[in-house]
């Protein structure tokens, strides 16, 4: 099959490369320099098998500058394009409504419209009312929300859990089962558009509200002196719970939680409904990053102004480049408004950062993780990657000035630290 792509970010250049296998790919992004890096064979994303897949499918893949030349192609379409927080919370719909209107002047006739865009329900409807205005009832829009993981993005294309479908239009079922060639021990769920859209925000929203749940569980095992990691297990064992997203932290971040929970709370407040859970799973993420940095001030008695302090780990988890929502934002802004010298360290997302954040006083980038820690009175460890869990208490001792660590991933076991300061969340405050 000839198949387009629309907005080859994370979710759609995993699809682009996986189907590329057995279909004849054109590729387009309003983003130039995307295009341009791919059309070398650079996949330009830090993600496991990205630059792989595209080396080896390549004679599968096209890469154009303007919509047009992609879509003249191709009888499906996948977009993929981004749909962001609005000031208001809601999802902006505004990048997948101007692909609806190009795709409306320039598609084949009977196209089939696949959204693999992260969209709240209603937006299926509003889609079909817009083909519909513009005289294109010829295209079948199909509801595709995506289940990928940053870090896992091919492994998730390869076998995912489960493929949810949403369309008016039974007979497009078997036509994108058959594109995707999945392996029969994949389970589909074939619904209502408006089903689809809300299982993906549930999904979300339900592993959201779990980790913002574990988290103050993690408060009160630090007050009565419980050991979270058992706690953890003693739940997980329980089929009804199970063991994922019990780990706690310093609060979640990424493109996905934070924004797809303030969209629904914001649906459910347009039905008139309170959204109680879900108020309270954004507010209870926002206070665990408030109440950990508070921690830190507290240990050095409020006095930090000077201190140097090593922060590792700029994206919101390891094996990633993406700073969105991360808590270093929080973490950094609350230490450098008491004047403390940061010294921050990512292997990928340094860059994605400083375009965040910008220059700050008292922020400054290490280049190694040694050069963040060297002389440090203070390291605060924010997300999992490989390097950061490869350090030693014998590697904090050596470099540091005062072998002092805030873990907020949990990454060590307490008995592995014991010849340094170490503090975690959800163990003793004494430990």
């Amino acid at each position: 099959m000839n198949i387009g792509v629309i907005g080859l970010g994370y979710v759609g250049l995993a699809n682009a490369l996986y189907l590329a296998k057995k279909h004849t790919m054109y590729g387009y992004d309003i983003d130039a320099s995307k295009i341009n890096s791919l059309q070398q064979k650079d996949a330009y994303l830090f993600e496991d098998n990205f630059q792989e897949y595209l080396e080896q499918n390549n004679a599968n893949l096209n890469f154009f500058h303007d919509i047009a030349s992609c879509l003249k192609h191709v009888h499906v379409i996948i977009v993929a394009v981004p749909t962001p927080q609005a000031k208001d919370g809601r999802c902006d719909l505004s990048a997948l409504m101007e692909v609806v209107g190009s795709v409306a002047q320039l598609a084949n006739k009977n196209t089939i419209f696949i959204i693999r865009s992260t969209v709240i329900p209603g937006t299926h409807q509003q889609v079909l009312n817009t083909f519909k205005s513009l005289h294109r009832e010829d295209i079948i829009v199909v509801s595709m929300p995506e289940f990928l993981a940053l870090g896992s993005a091919i492994k998730d294309m390869e076998k995912p859990r489960r493929i949810i479908l949403g369309s008016h239009h039974q007979d497009v079922f078997s036509i994108v089962k058959n594109m995707y060639g999945y392996p029969s021990d994949v389970p589909y769920v074939m619904t209502t558009p408006e089903t689809a859209e809300l299982i993906k925000y549930a999904s979300n929203t339900l592993l959201a509200t779990k980790v913002s749940l574990m988290n103050e569980i993690s408060q009160i095992s630090e007050a009565v002196g419980a050991e979270i990691e058992s706690v953890i297990e003693g739940i997980g064992l329980d089929p009804r719970i199970g063991p994922h997203f019990l780990n706690p932290g310093l609060g979640f971040g990424g493109s996905c939680f934070p924004k797809d929970l303030k969209a629904l709370h914001m649906l459910a407040k347009d039905h008139q409904l309170e959204g109680l859970v879900l108020k309270a799973a954004l507010k209870s993420n926002q206070d665990q990053t408030i109440r950990f940095t508070k921690r830190i001030l507290n240990r050095f008695q409020g006095k930090i102004s000077g201190k140097k302090i090593a922060v590792l780990g700029l994206a919101y988890k390891g094996a990633t480049a993406d700073v969105r929502n991360s808590p270093a934002f929080t973490v950094i802004d609350m230490l450098t408004d008491q004047k403390a010298q940061i010294f921050a360290y990512d292997k990928k997302a340094t860059f994605a950062f400083f375009e965040c954040r910008g220059e700050k006083p008292c922020l400054a980038y290490a280049n190694e993780i040694e050069d963040a820690l060297i002389d440090a009175d203070c390291a605060i460890i924010i997300n999992d990657a490989e390097e950061i869990k490869a350090l030693t208490a014998e590697t904090f001792i050596r470099l540091m000035k005062t072998p002092i660590v805030f873990d907020g991933k949990n990454l060590f076991k307490v008995k592995a630290m014991e010849a340094i300061e170490y503090h975690s969340v959800g163990r003793r405050l004494d430990q």
